[in-house]
């Protein structure tokens, strides 16, 4: 079992949107040119410095987890209208025996944050996203919703604000989770695109929980939830609340989400009750779980209150373990 600090690390993790490319890519470059397998065995840091609070953004770099630039946690092309804070930063000897300057930066939800190096990082809010959505998560944000959409799949301005606060926050995940569970009416369209991506119904949106996450109805009814900069790991989260006695199948090519009733592994409302074939997502790699970063999971909550089946494309969450709050307390 993995240790309470261990898991907080993976509870910000799981908060955060990564591409996965760095995987295929074993030889990565920062700004100065030194690539990630030198930095993690010759970078040293000679010294950090505590900096003024101010909003700074990104569009381009690797994003770290420590000033020793060891492992990229995130690439900064996915957060070009995120506004990060920059507190402090950091004097680092690199390989090439050359010093450099990285600065840290955290959202102001505190979920996305890292090591950056100082040439990447302008200082004010981010830009502003065009209201025009990406064409392979989402139909064009100029159409209106139309008068034959049912109600029950459309999201009031205060609920989506109440939902998009607690996401935010991290505390109050309950909201979003109950509108996830109830499935809204059938509509038309395509559940996907020519990409296999999970897509809203026709003359539906994304309803944007932050800069990235967001939450659907899909053409079946059933709920979406995903992060535009993850298409691929784009959630169809499976009506009602589920026992764990069920067995869980999904012979689509997209993953599948359902949420799993009682109190958890011994009835402490922390962890998710083990299930055949299914294991804790802190045993996922890091990279791989920044791809769900939409999961309702409280911040003080433990993050295997999640288990998943890769092969399967499944995750099932513990509702009330999710959202209890009491493992970082």
């Amino acid at each position: 079992m993995k240790s309470k600090a261990a898991k907080l690390a993976i509870v910000a993790t799981l908060s955060l949107g990564l591409g996965i490319s760095v995987l295929s890519d074993p030889i990565t470059y920062d700004g100065t040119n030194v690539t990630v397998a030198q930095a993690s065995k010759k970078n040293k840091v000679l010294r950090y410095k505590k900096l003024a609070k101010k909003a700074v953004h990104v569009s381009k770099g690797n994003m770290y987890s420590s000033a020793k630039l060891s492992k990229i946690s995130h690439k900064a092309k996915n957060y070009k209208h995120t506004t990060f804070y920059r507190t402090k930063q950091a004097k680092v000897v690199k390989a090439n025996k050359k010093t450099a300057v990285y600065n840290y930066i955290k959202s102001s939800n505190g979920k996305t944050k890292g090591w950056i190096w100082h040439g990447y990082v302008k200082n004010g809010k981010a830009p502003k996203a065009k209201t025009k959505t990406n064409k392979a998560v989402a139909t064009s944000a100029k159409s209106k919703l139309s008068s034959s959409v049912s109600s029950s799949n459309k999201i009031s301005k205060s609920k989506l604000k109440s939902m998009s606060k607690g996401f935010e926050t991290g505390h109050n995940i309950k909201t979003m989770n109950d509108w996830l569970i109830k499935p809204g009416k059938k509509g038309s369209g395509s559940l996907t695109n020519s990409k296999g991506y999970l897509i809203p119904a026709k003359g539906t949106k994304l309803n944007m929980l932050d800069d990235t996450s967001y939450v659907a109805t899909l053409s079946n009814g059933h709920r979406l939830s995903g992060m535009t900069s993850h298409p691929k790991y784009a959630l169809e989260v499976m009506p009602g609340m589920h026992s764990n006695s069920e067995t869980f199948t999904n012979k689509s090519k997209h993953w599948k989400l359902y949420f799993i009733s009682g109190n958890g592994e011994n009835g402490k409302k922390l962890e998710a009750e083990p299930h055949a074939g299914y294991k804790p997502i802190s045993h996922m790699n890091p990279q791989l779980q920044n791809g769900f970063g939409q999961l309702g999971i409280n911040i003080n909550s433990d993050p295997d209150s999640v288990l998943y089946n890769w092969a399967n494309k499944t995750l099932l969450i513990n509702k009330v373990a999710a959202e209890s709050g009491l493992f970082f307390k």
